[in-house]
């Protein structure tokens, strides 16, 4: 349960972006002060530097809550872009972040629906049991049913374009880019969050991936309730059971870890595959364990739907007849915007690299029965391409800035998958039917 609360949120844009200039006053205090330390003592802790500034970027999006606390849940997940200190106070946004105060969730039910908790619901506990970047949940009861309620944050969705414009600056100029060049992107990443403050949508997401994946062995979705929900609350069943991350710290049985694992990638692969619509949210706050060791699944705000030409060209590239064969290579690659009529032979070269070695690295998995996530060489590469890519000038050259957007979820889905896998030391099987069905 959340330790501090918070009695209120900041939702209008004045409010909030003075929030953000005053943090950044604070880190440029410390980078003033950590230089100066280290002009004199060049074995100054650089650790306990990045933890300060850590701790002072996520007190700032703790208390945002919304867009700003969702970057720092994605920048949480492990893919080599971020110090080891910000990735771990990051994560907490997955979870853990501020909870809103017992008055502030009263008035924010009469705010929503004019009613209060104890209005809808026989029992309820205005005590957060969780809060994460887009709401918190609670725990009630009504006709003995116990039940979890998400909550939204005040202001949330109202505040999803001007934070993003806030942020965006700060993302332009560490680049080196121009916005135009960047543009589709932050539009993509604008309407998956303008999604996720859509309670209706999420309990339609829902209810139909159960459907889809109700066959998937040790899976478990909870049920919704729509006559108890509305556009900013959400009640589900509750399904007592422990988070993934505590399962992956204490358990010992690795058959156990691997049923889980396994029952991870079934339920991500049948709807990617199956369906071409999936749950593009996978970090370890997201799923429970149950004592049976069944995988419970949560939050089904963020859901991208797959273009069927864009899925095509994509795992295409698993196929090694397509990968090996450099005319079926190309027309791929163009296809998913990483290569371009007209560039020039170095900056080809430059894409048609990266994009080789991403392939090979994101679709060894693919291409055997069965794999073991737990091997720390395959890891490994995962982590070094995105720190190689971030080193790299040429990448920061408006030239660069390419790739379709519908790349950006499924790929996130597919490092928060394998991450939680290789945490797992799991060894799963593949199903590589889906391979037989991609013609182009």
């Amino acid at each position: 349960m959340p330790d501090k609360k918070q009695d209120k949120i900041p939702t209008s844009k004045v409010a909030r972006a003075s929030k953000v200039f005053r943090t950044s006053m604070k880190v440029g205090a410390n980078y003033i002060k950590h230089n100066a330390q280290k002009a004199v003592n060049r074995n100054v802790d650089e650790n306990a530097f990045d933890e300060k500034n850590a701790n002072e970027l996520f007190k700032l999006m703790s208390q945002l809550k919304g867009s700003a606390l969702k970057i720092a849940q994605m920048m949480s997940m492990d893919n080599g872009l971020l110090p080891k200190v910000y990735a771990e106070k990051f994560a907490q946004a997955q979870n853990s972040a501020m909870a809103l105060s017992g008055p502030l969730v009263v008035n924010t039910f009469k705010k929503y629906i004019g009613k209060a908790p104890n209005e809808i619901y026989d029992s309820f506990k205005v005590n957060a049991v969780y809060a994460a970047s887009i709401g918190q949940v609670h725990e009630a009861y009504k006709d003995g049913k116990k039940l979890a309620v998400k909550l939204q944050y005040p202001g949330v969705a109202e505040s999803i374009h001007s934070d993003i414009n806030m942020v965006k600056p700060l993302f332009l100029r560490f680049l080196g880019i121009k916005e135009k060049d960047v543009r589709e992107y932050f539009e993509e990443f604008e309407e998956r969050l303008t999604e996720e403050c859509d309670y209706e949508k999420e309990l339609r997401h829902a209810i139909q991936i159960a459907k889809w994946t109700e066959h998937v062995p040790n899976l478990i979705i909870p049920k919704y309730y729509k006559e108890l929900s509305a556009k900013k609350i959400l009640t589900m069943e509750w399904i007592d059971a422990q988070p993934l991350q505590q399962f992956i710290d204490t358990e010992k049985d690795q058959r156990k870890k691997n049923q889980v694992g396994q029952a991870l990638l079934d339920f991500l692969h049948v709807s990617i595959h199956q369906h071409h619509e999936f749950h593009a949210d996978p970090h370890p706050g997201n799923f429970l364990i149950t004592k049976d060791n069944k995988l419970v699944v949560l939050d089904f705000g963020c859901v991208k739907k797959i273009p069927k030409d864009f899925y095509i060209h994509y795992f295409a590239l698993v196929k090694d007849d397509v990968f090996n064969d450099p005319k079926k290579l190309r027309i791929c690659l163009e296809h998913l915007d990483m290569l371009r009529k007209g560039d020039s032979k170095e900056v080809e070269a430059l894409f048609y690299d990266t994009a080789v070695k991403a392939i090979r690295n994101l679709s060894m998995p693919m291409k055997s029965d069965t794999f073991y996530f737990g091997d720390k060489k395959f890891y490994d590469q995962l982590q070094s391409q995105g720190e190689e890519i971030l080193n790299n000038k040429e990448f920061r050259k408006p030239s660069a800035m390419r790739g379709s957007k519908h790349a950006i979820y499924l790929h996130r889905t597919f490092f928060g998958l394998y991450s939680i896998l290789y945490k797992l030391n799991a060894t799963v099987n593949i199903d590589r039917s889906f391979i037989d069905h991609i013609k182009i």
